[in-house]
């Protein structure tokens, strides 16, 4: 196992969520990128790994620059001694399971039509396919392989279908056995639960996930200060876990707070953001089974002052950092740190 810098008390595993492997983050972006979490003092980078583009053309049609990418974002961690947290979601087209009036034969540019990579596969397996190719390329690299993103989302924002607990669970449960058998000491985490609905959660035990995950990943986006015992997001998972009988560790895959301006929706201060953050890993120290912690995100994904989505990062768009990577950094490296 890579090891990282000396850590405090608290979760094993912590760092933060990066972008990386978007199309429009280049080579260096990626470089700048994985050098401030390992100069956080971060083990672990969160991404997003988008089947989508890594097989757009059909079933084992693996995109040449698209693997190169995610290849260069493994070696480079790696090299960094930080670990990957793969999220993989986003069915390709021709596995969707999107209706065939929104799929249109997967004719034109149907990836602007994102609702289509939103809808799980028709077939399970496809997607189980990808996730032992993950886990028996990549090994010990990966922190973990978490199934899809906050598929319980009323909105309907990452993940569509006619039952949504259901059609989780049999992914989950496909991708379970097709990871292990890629490389059986990669974790596999299912949920990666958006705070609240808790119908949705207690449907998804009833559909039997149980045993065919390793940890149990939520968000528990928070807008007041996190306590120990307080944090809603995580009192409410283990709520629903004690109801189930489930014990497996949580992995916090996604806390933060955007700098978005003040007055235009869900929006700290930058020096607001910073007193959290460090409220975060403080009250994380006295919080029991839980495996990890990772800040959403490291750098802003857009620049609208408006928008909550493009403000969640530690450092601006242009790189410039903001408080909050300095709380990060000592939060995660202990004692002060300098600003240079």
């Amino acid at each position: 196992m890579l090891a990282g810098p000396a850590r405090a008390a608290g979760p094993a595993m912590r760092g933060v969520h990066l972008h990386s492997l978007w199309w429009e983050s280049s080579d260096r972006d990626m470089e700048r990128e994985l050098d401030l979490a390992r100069d956080a003092g971060a083990n672990v980078v969160r991404v997003d790994v988008s089947w989508s583009s890594l097989e757009t053309d059909g079933r084992g049609r693996l995109s040449p620059w698209y693997v190169k990418k995610l290849d260069r974002f493994m070696n480079a961690a790696s090299r960094r001694r930080l670990r990957v947290l793969a999220t993989l979601l986003s069915s390709p087209c021709w596995a969707s399971g999107a209706p065939a009036s929104l799929r249109q034969g997967c004719t034109g540019s149907w990836w602007e039509r994102e609702q289509i990579q939103m809808y799980p596969p028709s077939d399970p397996q496809r997607y189980a396919d990808t996730a032992r190719w993950l886990t028996a390329r990549y090994g010990s690299r990966l922190a973990a392989l978490e199934i899809w993103n906050e598929p319980n989302l009323e909105e309907d924002r990452f993940f569509i279908a006619p039952d949504e607990p259901r059609a989780y669970a049999e992914l989950l449960k496909a991708a379970y056995a097709a990871a292990k058998e890629g490389d059986p000491g990669v974790p596999v985490l299912a949920g990666a639960l958006a705070y609240g609905n808790d119908e949705w959660v207690r449907s998804l035990y009833a559909n039997g996930i149980q045993g065919h995950y390793d940890g149990l990943s939520v968000h528990p986006y928070n807008v007041g200060r996190p306590r120990p015992g307080a944090w809603s997001g995580i009192e409410w998972a283990r709520r629903l876990q004690r109801e189930a009988g489930d014990s497996a560790p949580l992995w916090l895959t996604e806390f933060g707070w955007s700098t978005c301006r003040i007055g235009s929706g869900w929006c700290v201060t930058r020096s607001h953001q910073a007193r959290l953050i460090g409220a975060g890993f403080a009250a994380l120290r006295a919080e029991p089974n839980v495996k990890a912690a990772i800040v959403y995100n490291l750098r802003d994904s857009g620049s609208s002052a408006d928008s909550m989505e493009d403000n969640f990062g530690l450092v601006g768009r242009n790189f410039t950092r903001k408080a909050g990577y300095f709380a990060l950094r000592r939060a995660l490296r202990g004692g002060r740190s300098s600003r240079r």
